[in-house]
């Protein structure tokens, strides 16, 4: 049993033509093609408007110490969201290598102030003061991670005073992002 390919309708055995159509029939009777698997088509990419979108309410953790890799990983392939964690993990490895530096610039000092009465340690003022001026720099680092929070929630790509002159931890973000297969090329 055939049908037209026209209309659709029954065709007789041995008609020529389709009785309500008129359309003629082929003398062999068409097989269907096989189907083919049709291409899925390769997503749009997202408009920065809907990135920022998209991104902002997770991309402000950046700013957040060791927290940026909660946006590294989660929005890995938003390109706000990887603005801010470079920027995030270079203010992260900075304020642990200031912290580090503080600690073996502080030990001597506070051996050499150190005295020990009725049981409890305490120190000269030599070693409040260097102490209260090291300290100075986490005020530093908590104002700049204020502007960076701002920046991420208000959906802007600001960059940080100071942090963005370093690009170390910057690169080093972007060689993990190609590892995972993202295109940093444009961001």
């Amino acid at each position: 049993m055939a049908f037209c390919k026209n209309c659709g309708q029954e065709i007789q055995d041995g008609a020529q033509f389709c009785g309500a159509c008129g359309t003629p029939v082929d003398a062999a009777p068409q097989q269907e093609a096989p189907q083919q698997a049709t291409p899925q088509p390769q997503a749009a990419p997202m408009s920065e408007e809907a990135d920022v979108a998209s991104s902002r309410g997770v991309a402000w953790l950046s700013y957040l110490g060791p927290l940026f890799l909660i946006p590294f990983f989660v929005k890995k392939t938003s390109k706000f969201a990887r603005f801010h964690v470079r920027q995030g993990a270079t203010l992260c490895a900075l304020e642990i290598a200031y912290n580090i530096a503080k600690g073996i610039l502080m030990l001597p000092i506070d051996l050499a102030t150190r005295s020990y009465y009725y049981g409890f340690y305490y120190h000269n003022w030599v070693y409040h003061m260097f102490n209260t001026i090291l300290n100075l720099a986490q005020v530093f680092f908590l104002v700049v991670a204020i502007i960076g929070i701002v920046n991420a929630a208000n959906g802007r790509k600001t960059e940080l005073p100071l942090i963005s002159k370093i690009p170390f931890i910057a690169k080093l973000m972007d060689k993990w992002y190609t590892s995972m297969g993202i295109d940093v090329t444009n961001d």
